[in-house]
């Protein structure tokens, strides 16, 4: 396994897992910043046939909503013709040692049935 903090050294890669918190503010809604951040940053390699997976907690919606129009005008892709999402809700409460990530049921979607594949 290897950690970056470059993008670049990310090219070869042809699926991205995005996972980042969604913080409240101080009016109890979501804060997207880290959802429209990360979505940005992905533009910069994001490539024909890519698949990038969203793993967060935020409202019904936000992929299609916040994500992908950020992702297709910063890579000049089409959202299911050149690239291709999937989301699976963070589940995992912190510091919970009774319910990890190795003993939850995990809940995936796609934006295509071949992409759920």
């Amino acid at each position: 396994m290897t950690y970056t903090d470059n993008i670049l050294d990310l090219l070869d890669c042809t699926i991205y897992i995005l996972t980042f918190p969604t913080p409240i503010d101080q009016n109890n809604r979501s804060d997207l910043v880290p959802l429209e951040k990360s979505s940005h940053v992905i533009t910069q390699i994001l490539k024909k046939e890519d698949i990038v997976i969203y793993e967060s907690t935020f409202l019904p919606g936000c992929k299609e909503e916040v994500c992908v129009p950020v992702s297709e005008q910063g890579s000049g892709l089409a959202f299911n013709t050149d690239f291709f999402c999937g989301y699976s809700p963070e589940r995992i409460n912190s510091g919970d040692k009774v319910h990890t990530v190795t003993k939850i049921k995990k809940v995936t979607s796609s934006s295509t049935f071949e992409i759920a594949e």
